[in-house]
């Protein structure tokens, strides 16, 4: 390969002029000699030495992970792997088909050269499990860790993706239901995690009153520490399950259920704390043919046996959750019968 010899003083103007008239190479790393730059070119540059030298080639620059994984995938490979990922903070989450277990150090050492943020790839190992919605992962290339810093609307939270449950993909609907929010408000959330919705409320209103409800010890550890890390006054981490933690009747304007499972066998709970008035916003897996409906009917129920009435203020799809399901919220005002 063909070098270009230049002071090291006249190096940047040089590597401008190179870059200009399209003759540095892009494959081969620039070097250095003592008071000297060498610069790979593919032809010579008039007034400078041009030396011959085997020169370290540049890893190959990729813009999609599919163009990094054809490298070493048959394109037959390429349609059985799930080229969607979640990216929290410096760690990036993955499938990969069993059958591809072979290639899954490669596979992660692809997305590591196309995306230049992450800095660990984590090969989920299973579906969300246990009471406390956490999923098992390996970590399959760059740094051995699962713990990470993720940002969102200006605020940071750490959290470990082996030990809490966490959703980068509901990051729209934590900003919708802070917009919600009115000055002076009293806000429960249950099933809070490591605090997401409850830092966005407190980010758009640091007036509101907070109380966060979560059952993992792990998760409640993450979410105290990101209070005080970004320094709010407003939120009450609280750890335990809220069929047992002691809420005030009648004393919330908004209770957030983002439990999509199992939130409807805690709508009693959220009828109970809530205001006259206020909002429940619930959250429920239905089927994508008439979701509104079936979550409506889930709810009524519940309704009727807390002696309350309720009306969907909103609705919305917040995410597909399987072929034939969605995730769906309905906010429903809650009127308490006299």
């Amino acid at each position: 390969m063909l070098f270009l010899k230049v002071p090291r003083k006249e190096g940047e103007r040089i590597r401008r002029e190179l870059l200009g008239q399209g003759i540095l190479s892009d494959d081969y790393e620039i070097a250095k000699e003592k008071d000297f730059i060498l610069f790979p070119v593919l032809s010579p540059f008039a007034g400078y030495e041009v030396v011959e030298l085997e020169g370290a080639k540049r890893p190959k620059q990729y813009k999609k992970l599919e163009d990094a994984l054809s490298e070493f995938l048959t394109p037959k490979q390429l349609e059985s792997i799930v080229s969607s990922f979640d990216i929290i903070g410096d760690i990036a989450i993955m499938e990969i088909p069993d059958e591809l277990e072979p290639q899954e150090r490669k596979i992660g050492e692809a997305l590591l050269k196309v995306h230049k943020n992450i800095r660990t790839v984590l090969k989920k190992l299973g579906p969300m499990e246990g009471e406390f919605r956490v999923r098992k992962v390996k970590v399959i290339a760059g740094e051995d860790r699962t713990e990470t810093t993720y940002t969102e609307n200006g605020v940071k939270m750490k959290l470990d993706v082996s030990k809490v449950y966490f959703s980068v993909r509901l990051a729209h609907e934590r900003a919708r239901i802070a917009d919600l929010v009115g000055e002076n408000e009293r806000v429960l959330v249950m099933f809070a995690g490591v605090g997401p919705f409850a830092f966005a409320i407190a980010k758009k209103h640091s007036d509101a009153k907070i109380t966060a409800v979560e059952l993992n010890p792990e998760a409640v550890r993450y979410m105290k520490a990101n209070i005080a890390f970004n320094g709010f006054r407003n939120i009450e981490a609280v750890e335990g399950d809220v069929h047992s933690v002691s809420l005030p009747e009648s004393s919330f304007d908004h209770i957030i259920m983002p439990l999509p499972k199992l939130a409807h066998g805690f709508l009693d709970i959220a009828f109970r704390a809530v205001r006259d008035g206020g909002v429940v916003h619930f959250y429920t897996i239905a089927d994508s043919g008439n979701p509104f409906a079936e979550a409506l009917g889930k709810a009524e129920p519940a309704a009727e046996k807390s002696g309350v009435s309720i009306s969907v203020r909103s609705q919305r799809v917040v995410r597909p959750y399987s072929p034939s399901q969605v995730q769906v919220v309905l906010d429903l005002i809650v009127r308490k019968n006299q």
